[in-house]
C-alpha cells in the first residue's frame, strides 16, 4: 500500500509543468505586449528567452525545475513551519502548519515528510535529473 505522504507528492506532481509539453512557450510567446495583470509580462519574457535562442523546450524544462523547487519548499515548509518567520522579526512565531489526511470530514493524522518523498515521485521516474542524450 501507498503510504499518504506519497499519494500527495504524486498529487502535487500533476501541478508542476511538464518538460514534454512546450506547446505553453510558443502559445505564451504569442501573446500581446505586457500587461498589468498578475504575471502579465510572460510572454514578454518568453519571447526574449526564444529570441536569444533557448528553445522552448529548454524553457518548458526551466520551468519544470522551478515548479518543482517551489512545490519542494511548501511541502518543507509543512514540516517546519519556522522557516516561514525568518526575516519577519515582527511577526511572533504563533502559527504552526500541518497536512492533514481526512476521513468523514475530520482530520486524522499528519502527513509528514512529502517534501522527502516528491522526488521520488517523479513522474518521468528520473527524480529530475536531465535527459541523458543518446
Amino acid at each position: 500500500m501507498i503510504d499518504a505522504p506519497t499519494i500527495f507528492a504524486r498529487g502535487v506532481w500533476r501541478f508542476i509543468p511538464s518538460e514534454d509539453d512546450a506547446s505553453w512557450v510558443v502559445s505564451a510567446g504569442g501573446t500581446p505586449a505586457a500587461d498589468s495583470g498578475p504575471c502579465g509580462d510572460l510572454g514578454v519574457l518568453v519571447r526574449r528567452m526564444l529570441s536569444a535562442g533557448v528553445t522552448a523546450e529548454e524553457i518548458a524544462r526551466f520551468a519544470r525545475i522551478i515548479g518543482y523547487r517551489v512545490a519542494f519548499q511548501v511541502c518543507y515548509h509543512l514540516d517546519d513551519p519556522n522557516a516561514s518567520y525568518e526575516g519577519f522579526d515582527d511577526v511572533a512565531p504563533a502559527i504552526d502548519w500541518n497536512l492533514f489526511r481526512i476521513e468523514g470530514g475530520e482530520p486524522t493524522d499528519v502527513i509528514a515528510g512529502v517534501h522527502e518523498v516528491l522526488l521520488g515521485a517523479d513522474p518521468s521516474g528520473r527524480e529530475m535529473r536531465p535527459v541523458r542524450s543518446a
